[in-house]
């Protein structure tokens, strides 16, 4: 192995080790029964004993899950139609589609759920429903994300010469966009939903603001738990680390498996 191959393989590792220590410590105070030294003076398992057994827990991890994955969902059927629209039609119209898609940005925070309950708290049904108040702000949060990352992808594609050879072998356009260009884009499709997870499952504010004890989430019961015990706050934390990382390793597994097939 080159000189240059194993110091990036050191750096990688201690960037990898640098990262990991704040995990690393709050899984070990998720452990402690009382820290007020260097090390604790003792371990005990009773947190994960008491959240495992806890029904209310689980409820609410299901709910995060759930309000993760839909609004996910639906901004990338509209950002994909938008895209087609915008790649297919209209290619002028993208500059517009960035500064509409970046937005998000300036009014993410406190600033958008406040402004949200302003506009839809009196309207009537659906408008007004806690859920389809969270999930249509949700779908403005991950927008930015959802968007650039699908963008990024069709920019390193030569999509319209793509499109015109589907075209002179007699398929359509939206039929070569969705069944020819997207599934070529799906690693960044992967990737920009996983990030918008991400951001969903640290949320706090939006949650707190828009449902509450309407649609209790993991964020939510951790806030409670937060006032009671430290040490089942870190194991509630350690948690929604395995619940997001199984999640990302079932999706990108998933991914590599149907690519392997593809390739046999």
């Amino acid at each position: 192995m080159k000189k240059g191959g194993k110091g990036s393989i050191a750096i990688m590792g201690i960037a990898a080790v640098y990262l990991m220590i704040p995990l690393i410590f709050t899984f070990l105070y998720s452990l402690s029964t009382e820290w007020m030294d260097i090390l604790p003076t003792a371990l005990t398992v009773r947190a994960y004993v008491e959240l495992f057994a806890d029904v209310d827990f689980w409820l609410s991890v299901g709910r995060t899950i759930l309000i993760s994955i839909v609004p996910i969902f639906i901004c990338m059927i509209f950002v994909l139609l938008a895209m087609y629209v915008i790649v297919v039609y209209h290619p002028e119209w993208d500059k517009y589609m960035k500064i509409l898609c970046t937005m998000p940005y300036a009014i993410q925070g406190v600033i958008l759920p406040i402004c949200v309950l302003a506009l839809y708290a009196n309207a009537p049904d659906p408008f007004s429903n806690r859920i389809f108040m969270l999930t249509s702000t949700y779908c403005i949060v991950v927008l930015p994300y959802i968007y650039q990352g699908v963008r990024n992808n069709l920019n390193g594609m030569n999509v319209k010469g793509m499109l015109e050879a589907a075209q002179m072998l007699g398929a359509g356009r939206f039929y070569s966009f969705f069944r020819i260009i997207v599934p070529n884009i799906t690693n960044g499709i992967v990737v920009s939903s996983m990030l918008a997870m991400a951001i969903v499952f640290g949320d706090f504010v939006v949650i707190n603001m828009l449902a509450g004890n309407y649609f209790p989430t993991a964020q939510m019961y951790m806030y409670d738990v937060m006032k009671k015990s430290s040490q089942k706050t870190c194991a509630i934390i350690m948690v929604l680390f395995v619940v997001t990382l199984l999640i990302s390793m079932f999706v990108f597994l998933r991914e590599s498996g149907q690519k392997e097939k593809k390739a046999k």
